[in-house]
């Protein structure tokens, strides 16, 4: 048996925490349907405490659509002393195709 067209939808969701310290979380959202639709996410995150008392937090997410209404989104969040959080978005019309990147890093001062 052989199914044509299904719809896609993949979310991924990764969220790490130090007591105390930084909060870091990264969501990764990805649809689209079609004959040929393909969606792919994927999140990373991380955290570290340092030795003088402070911490630091990162992750990264990618997200991925192609297809017939084909949407990719990637939502930072980051709580901390410093938060920097950078996200881009390339559409592609002629291969409806939908790519988001988004980083985050986290710093907790001592």
């Amino acid at each position: 048996m052989q199914i044509n067209d299904l719809n896609y939808l993949e979310h991924v969701l990764d969220v790490k925490t130090i007591s105390g310290g930084v909060i870091v979380g990264v969501t990764a959202d990805a649809s689209a349907t079609g004959d040929s639709s393909f969606t792919l996410t994927d999140t990373r995150t991380k955290v570290k405490e340092l030795g003088n008392g402070g911490s630091i937090g990162k992750g990264s997410g990618i997200a991925v659509a192609t297809g017939t209404d084909s949407l990719a989104g990637v939502d930072l969040f980051g709580s901390g002393d410093k938060v920097i959080e950078k996200t881009k978005v390339k559409y592609f019309s002629n291969k409806d195709t939908m790519i988001v990147k988004g980083k985050i890093l986290v710093i907790d001062k001592p």
